[in-house]
């Protein structure tokens, strides 16, 4: 039988952790919780989102389809009938594009 992988420090800070056990276990060491939500709500250091660059077939799909506006064909190329997840894609490559992406030369 397989044992348990011991997790590692940088898997737990990855991870979502749940409030109230946070809460549960400042209380426990003596530590005011309401401090740290307001210290916690209060910081605003983090650096700026970036959209990840979208695959060539959503990119090539959607631009088909600003092109066209011919929805059928968008599910059809993106391989879904899934309107949300065409609606994701369109607005996965309109935002990557928006900040400077652009589909890479081919060579020939």
């Amino acid at each position: 039988m397989a044992g348990k992988r011991k997790a590692s420090a940088k898997d737990f800070w990855s991870k979502m952790l749940s409030a109230q056990k946070v809460k549960r276990i400042l209380e426990k060491r003596g530590w005011d919780a309401e401090a740290f939500r307001k210290d916690y709500e209060s910081d605003t250091n983090r650096g700026p989102r970036r959209a990840t660059r979208p695959s060539d077939r959503e990119i090539n799909a959607v631009e088909a389809f600003l092109k066209s506006g011919d929805y059928p064909q968008l599910l059809s190329a993106l391989s879904t009938r899934s309107r949300p997840k065409a609606d994701a894609a369109i607005r996965r490559v309109v935002a990557w594009k928006g900040q400077g992406g652009t589909k890479p030369a081919r060579r020939k």
